[in-house]
């Protein structure tokens, strides 16, 4: 995806090319926008729990995926060392662990933040095989609650902590789309 800067009107307008489309992007929009996300993230001290919350979507996301593309290729999936499968709850609880060494020596907030947000996806994508001590990734008991739970929690966390912000970015789509059908 390669997007281009074709030029910058005096108008206070953007255009970008995107995939062959062209779109006019209103400064206003993004310094709006910027501003709410300053006020409603930033200045409202919730940008370490919003990039935990967005780094925990996209990893269950990225693990969800690869998970069931290893599955369907047939293979034998994952990563083995000397035969023994080593499952994405190991490298969750590494991530924790190294957000945590962070937190205590009060290191890099923002990554910090991120390995939390990785790691509690990893660990928690396979909940069902620490809970029940066997691999039951595949088994209903292993997908149906947690995929159901995990993507609302954290759907709903994001909401939660970024009520305003979120509510900022549907007032300007709905400002955008008022201006396009007038």
């Amino acid at each position: 995806m390669r997007a281009l800067v074709t030029h910058s009107s005096r108008r206070g307008r953007l255009d970008v090319t995107l995939r062959g489309r062209r779109w006019l992007i209103d400064r206003r929009v993004l310094g709006r926008l910027g501003r709410a996300y300053e006020v409603e993230i930033v200045a409202d001290g919730r940008e370490l729990r919003l990039i935990s919350a967005l780094f925990f979507l996209g990893t269950f996301v990225v693990a969800r995926v690869v998970t069931h593309l290893l599955e369907n290729s047939g293979g034998p999936g994952g990563i083995e060392i000397a035969g023994l499968h080593i499952h994405h709850v190991v490298f969750g609880l590494v991530l924790l662990l190294l957000s945590g060494l962070l937190d205590v020596n009060g290191a890099a907030p923002p990554t910090r933040a991120a390995l939390f947000g990785a790691g509690s996806a990893l660990v928690l994508d396979e909940f069902a095989l620490v809970l029940n001590l066997a691999d039951v990734y595949w088994a209903p008991q292993g997908r149906e609650s947690i995929d159901a739970v995990v993507i609302f929690a954290t759907v709903l966390w994001m909401a939660v902590l970024g009520r305003g912000f979120w509510r900022a970015v549907w007032k300007e789509v709905r400002r955008l789309g008022a201006a396009r059908a007038s």
